[in-house]
């Protein structure tokens, strides 16, 4: 293996990157592939293959960056087919047009390899464990992969909460999801091949053992980021003397709207409460009618909103209500931490992992009554004993530590370093 690079002579760890989704000003899988990009840029000399929409955007902030090792970027073409199915979020017929892409990156990558020297191989995103690309078949190069997530099934203690529709689908998911944890054997190469996994959540840490050479790492997908003046010129919490909740996320059966509601009416405090909720989606109407059924005027849909809105109203907030049982770890969770806003959750996914008992609530994914009779009764506590919420409130900041992205590059970074030794 290739030698750790000396800082006397300030030579970077050269790395080729494989990151399909990156690019600025966007949340979710694209942002986080840019994140871990930019974060790393100060340690390491990156080129990142990705897919050629992104470019624009690319160009016209890397200018604007400082980084001690701005990244280079090659890009590759999936076709008006491939990026009209990849923006329309979860299209199975996505992944024949990806794995086409995967295939041209693995060209595309020997053909840098034959002109350049790399220190390090890295198949960053998408984190699906579905399609880990090609890139392990790169021999003698140290190989890391990740973060990887997908392997959280829907509970089916929770399939009550489901419309007939979503029912059937997330059914079929989960037979389906199970069916290739167990027997695609693309995932399992790119394991044994790689010098170190990297783990979004806990969840596929016993399948990826059985392959992996090392231990795999967990390492949340997402991070925060260290906020601005301008950013902490809006974080005014709400005067109000009722107990201010925010729910935020998509309008769909994994996010488990109806617990909320549901624990909101049982709680005997109920008329101390508010709750603001944040987005859109399929099941909007329905989450409505049964808000109306459940007569929760304190209750407000506020539909989507642009992100730096749903900021400020996360900051107003007493906590984040996040029902989520099927996530990876959710960047509206550290957008609340970020703002000193506690998070409510079930011990689960990603932000299971994250969220502790200095700044939010977990209670055990069980069932849907168990939730909404462990989340109504915490409920009833904060509005009883005020001092606990502030407790969580003056923790958040400090749960953040770990997770900042030039934290997270500069973990990143370690463990290139390690794979170099």
């Amino acid at each position: 293996m290739a030698n750790v690079p000396s800082r006397a002579t300030e030579t970077p760890i050269r790395v080729l990157a494989s990151a399909y989704a990156c690019g600025p000003n966007w949340g979710s899988e694209i942002g986080m592939g840019w994140n871990w990009v930019v974060s790393t840029s100060q340690y390491c000399q990156l080129t990142v293959i990705t897919e050629l929409d992104f470019k624009k955007d690319i160009e016209a902030v890397l200018p604007t960056l400082s980084l001690k090792y701005p990244p280079v970027f090659e890009y590759i073409d999936v076709g008006e087919e491939g990026r009209k199915l990849f923006w329309k979020q979860g299209s199975a017929r996505f992944y024949k047009h990806y794995r086409i892409w995967q295939k041209k990156a693995l060209q595309l990558a020997r053909k840098l390899l034959e002109h350049q020297k790399f220190d390090i191989v890295h198949q960053l995103n998408m984190i699906g464990y579905r399609e880990p690309g090609y890139l392990w078949e790169i021999e003698n190069i140290p190989y890391i992969i990740g973060p990887v997530g997908g392997y959280n099934q829907f509970p089916s203690a929770y399939f009550s909460i489901l419309t007939p529709k979503s029912k059937l689908f997330y059914l079929a998911r989960n037979i389906i999801n199970g069916y290739q944890m167990r027997y695609m054997s693309r995932p399992k190469k790119a394991y044994r091949r790689a010098d170190q996994v990297i783990l979004a959540t806990p969840s596929g840490r016993k399948i990826v053992s059985k392959y992996s050479r090392r231990e795999p790492i967990l390492i949340p997908e997402t991070g925060a980021h260290r906020l601005s003046t301008d950013d902490i010129s809006v974080m005014e919490k709400s005067d109000s003397d009722k107990l201010n909740l925010i729910w935020v996320g998509l309008l769909a059966g994994r996010k488990a709207l109806p617990i909320a509601l549901q624990s909101i009416a049982k709680a005997g405090y109920k008329n101390k409460i508010v709750m603001k909720v944040l987005g859109d989606g399929p099941e909007a109407e329905s989450y409505k009618a049964l808000a109306k059924t459940l007569q929760l005027d304190n209750v407000t849909f506020c539909g989507s909103i642009p992100n730096t809105e749903a900021k400020a109203e996360i900051a107003k907030a007493d906590m984040l209500f996040f029902t989520s049982v099927l996530d990876a770890t959710s960047t509206v969770v550290f957008e609340a931490l970020q703002s000193d806003t506690p998070v409510m959750c079930h011990d689960t996914c990603g932000f299971g992992t994250v969220i502790t008992n200095s700044c939010g609530i977990k209670i055990p994914q069980v069932g849907v009554q168990q939730s909404v009779d462990s989340f109504s009764k915490e409920l009833d506590q904060l509005v009883a004993f005020p001092d606990r919420l502030q407790k969580l409130k003056e923790g958040c900041s400090q749960r953040l530590g770990e997770y900042y992205w030039d934290v997270k590059g500069k973990k990143l970074f370690d463990i290139y370093q390690q794979c170099l030794d």
